[in-house]
C-alpha cells in the first residue's frame, strides 16, 4: 500500500538534484543518524546531498559512517533546490548560521516530535514514531531507495539510542520491526552498542562522581535535580558532550517521577534536561519556558543563576508532578 505521507515530498526528491539535510544544534545520535542515513540515500540516487550540523558531530557518533562528510558551514554552497530538516521540533534549533542561508529552497521538515510547530513547508511529524530515524526509514521505503548497510547502520543508531536501546515506552512494536529490517539491511547491533555505551572518555565518570554529589530530591520524594557548573566540566577537563545522559540517573531513583539537570551554560542561563518515567509529561513543562521535546524527554534554556532558574523550574514541576499524580 502506497505510504501517502510523503506523496509530495517524493516528487521534490525526483525532480531536484541538489539538497542539503540538517539537523539541531547540540546534535545526539538521532540527529546524526537521521542526518547521515538521508544524505547517503540521496547520494545512492544520484543526488547531491549535503550533510550539515552547525555543532560538531559527538565523539561517541564518529564511527557513523559518511561522519566524515558533514560540513559545518555553509559559507560558499551554491543554492539548495530542497532542504531536509530531521529531529528537530522548531525551526531556531537549526542554528544561527542556518537560519541565515538564503539557499536552503523549499524546506522539509521530517520529525517526531509532538511540540513540532510544523514549519516547514511540507510536513511529516510523527509523534508515535521512536525517532527521527524512523520516519526517514518510512520514506526511503516509501521511494523504494537502495538501504545500503551504511544508511542501515546510521538509522537503526537512531532508533537504538532514542528507543534508550529499546527500554523507554518508546520502543513500540514498529520500532522494534523496523529495527530488525534495519539488521537484516547490514546494521550490527553489537559494533552500535559498544560504539554508543562502551567508549567513554574515563573523564566521564570522574565527572559523574562529581555531579552526583550534587543531588537533591524533593520532599515529597517524586521530583530529583542534578547540576553542572563550569567550574565541574573545568576541572575534569570536559564539555557539555561529556554529562550527556546525566539526568537519567535522576530518573533511575526509586518513587521519583521525574529526573532534571541544570547545566550551566557561559550566556548566564542554564540548560534544563527532564525526564519522566511515564505518568508526568515534561514536554508541557518545556514549553513553557520556551523549550520542547516529548512527553518523557524534554528540555529549555531559562536564563539567570542557579538559584533563580532551578527555583522556578523546580515549582513548576512540583505543579504538574501533583496533577499528574492526584
Amino acid at each position: 500500500m502506497e505510504d501517502t505521507r510523503f506523496t509530495e515530498i517524493i516528487k521534490e526528491i525526483k525532480k531536484g538534484q541538489r539538497f542539503m539535510v540538517v539537523s539541531h544544534v547540540s546534535p545526539e545520535a538521532d540527529a546524526v543518524g537521521s542526518n547521515l542515513g538521508l544524505a547517503l540515500a540521496l547520494r545512492e540516487m544520484g543526488k547531491d546531498a549535503v550533510a550539515y550540523l552547525e555543532d560538531p558531530i559527538p565523539d561517541l557518533c564518529s564511527f557513523l559512517p559518511g561522519s566524515e562528510t558533514v560540513v559545518h558551514t555553509l559559507e560558499g554552497e551554491a543554492p539548495f533546490d530542497c532542504t531536509f530538516a530531521v529531529d528537530c521540533g522548531q525551526i531556531e534549533r537549526l542554528g544561527d548560521k542556518f537560519m541565515a542561508f538564503s539557499g536552503k529552497g523549499r524546506l522539509i521538515n521530517l520529525d517526531h516530535h509532538a511540540t513540532n510547530d510544523n514549519f516547514g513547508e511540507l510536513n511529516v511529524v510523527e509523534p508515535a514514531a521512536s525517532a527521527a530515524g524512523e520516519v526517514v526509514y518510512d520514506l526511503l521505503k516509501a521511494c523504494g531507495a537502495v538501504i545500503t548497510e551504511d544508511i542501515a547502520t546510521n538509522l537503526y543508531t537512531a532508533i537504538h539510542t532514542d528507543t534508550g536501546s529499546f527500554r523507554y515506552s518508546s520502543a513500540t512494536p514498529g520500532a522494534f520491526k523496523k529495527a530488525g529490517e534495519l539488521v537484516g539491511y547490514g546494521a550490527k547491533p553489537w559494533e552500535v552498542s559498544m560504539n554508543i555505551y562502551e567508549n567513554y572518555p574515563a573523564r566521564r565518570f570522574k565527572a559523574l562522581a562529581l555531579v552526583l554529589l550534587t543531588l537533591g530530591i524533593s520532599e515529597d520524594g517524586h521530583i530529583a535535580s542534578l547540576k553542572v557548573t563550569l567550574d565541574l566540566l573545568a576541572k575534569v577537563g570536559g564539555n557539555r558532550e561529556l554529562v550527556d545522559g546525566f539526568v537519567n540517573y535522576a530518573r533511575a531513583i526509586k518513587d521519583v517521577e521525574v529526573g532534571v539537570l541544570f547545566r550551566e551554560c557561559g550566556d548566564a542561563s542554564y540548560k534544563v534536561s527532564m525526564r519522566s518515567k511515564g505518568r508526568v509529561d515534561v514536554s508541557s513543562v518545556a514549553l513553557s519556558f520556551g523549550g520542547g521535546g516529548h512527553k518523557n524527554a524534554a528540555g529549555c534554556a531559562v536564563k539567570g543563576d542557579y538559584d533563580e532558574v532551578s527555583g522556578r523550574v523546580l515549582e513548576k514541576l512540583k505543579v504538574v508532578v501533583a496533577e499528574a499524580l492526584a
